[in-house]
């Protein structure tokens, strides 16, 4: 009767674990239809919370979209939906990184930070502590930035301390027959 019980946990677990994971992210329109793979060495799952907490070099990928980090917590809505994804780092040395594919006609996009707090329902990333983002040649950094998935447009913020660097971005032109 305990082997049981523990197939049917088991059961509920992975089925639990497999709807989190199908769940959209955002990266090209074709890829919000992708389910969602996450790889760690660890995961804990907490069916009442709807919430997967996973550790150890997480990889969260949907389609262009990827997200790796040392901690990420996935959580659900009452709807089932994802609602956030928060990838945190393991230290100031090994940051948490992202990149996507906006459209097959621009280079990708790539960011660095302390934390990378996804919310698909706003289609925004908020990349906090030493957060950078990289496109092509183009740079932009500071304490805190807010990354519009599907605009584009991006909100930069220096820490509150007297002494915080200030934002700093870097725009390089394009070859004038590169221009459209």
């Amino acid at each position: 009767m305990i082997l049981s019980w523990r197939m049917v946990a088991l059961t509920s677990l992975s089925f639990g674990v497999f709807a989190l994971l199908s769940l959209p992210l955002q990266a090209l329109p074709e890829d919000r239809e992708q389910p969602v793979r996450v790889e760690s060495r660890q995961m804990q799952w907490n069916n009442q919370a709807q919430k997967a907490r996973y550790s150890g070099d997480v990889i969260a990928t949907q389609g262009e979209l990827r997200i790796e980090s040392e901690v990420m917590t996935l959580e659900r809505n009452p709807q089932g939906e994802l609602s956030r994804a928060l990838a945190e780092a393991s230290s100031s040395d090994q940051l948490a990184y992202f990149r996507d594919l906006p459209s097959l006609d621009q280079a990708q996009i790539e960011g660095w930070a302390e934390t990378i707090d996804y919310h698909p329902a706003e289609d925004r990333l908020i990349l906090t502590g030493q957060a950078r983002l990289i496109q092509g040649e183009d740079l932009i950094q500071g304490h805190q930035l807010i990354y519009h998935l599907t605009s584009q447009d991006i909100e930069a913020q220096q820490a509150d301390t007297p002494d915080a660097p200030r934002v700093e971005m870097i725009f390089t032109p394009q070859p004038s027959g590169a221009r459209q």
